[in-house]
């Protein structure tokens, strides 16, 4: 890859480089409307165009870290639903019906609202 070229980076090694959560990148180009799933070995540069790359870089420079990995869950769906027995089928068709972007499926770790919002719907436990 070509230093300073975001593009020719995969998800994986921006995310090493930059110390920002996959998950964040993941969840940004889903919004731009890259095709889940997403392959975090993939190039940067072959699911976007030089112009989101540039949006993307900007981003990664500019933004608060410690804020961006404090939006995200610590677990991912399949563990969500394992720690608070909710049953995956409904956590994902919920998460579907919310039309929540899942680029990894069920490895797919959630913004904290919405890992909130799926716990009040379908948890149990009243206290989370």
């Amino acid at each position: 890859r070509e230093p300073g070229f975001l593009g020719d980076s995969s998800l994986k090694e921006i995310s090493r480089d930059f110390q920002v959560p996959v998950c964040y990148l993941a969840d940004v180009l889903c919004t731009w409307g890259v095709p889940v799933p997403i392959n975090v070995d993939d190039r940067l540069g072959d699911m976007v165009t030089g112009e989101m790359a540039f949006a993307l870089a900007e981003a990664v420079h500019t933004l608060d870290v410690g804020e961006i990995y404090d939006s995200y869950s610590s677990f991912d769906l399949l563990g969500l639903c394992n720690e608070y027995s909710v049953e995956l089928k409904d956590a994902f068709d919920f998460c579907i019906k919310e039309n929540w972007n899942l680029p990894f499926g069920v490895k797919t770790h959630l913004r904290v609202d919405q890992e909130d919002k799926l716990l009040r719907a379908l948890s149990d436990d009243l206290i989370y």
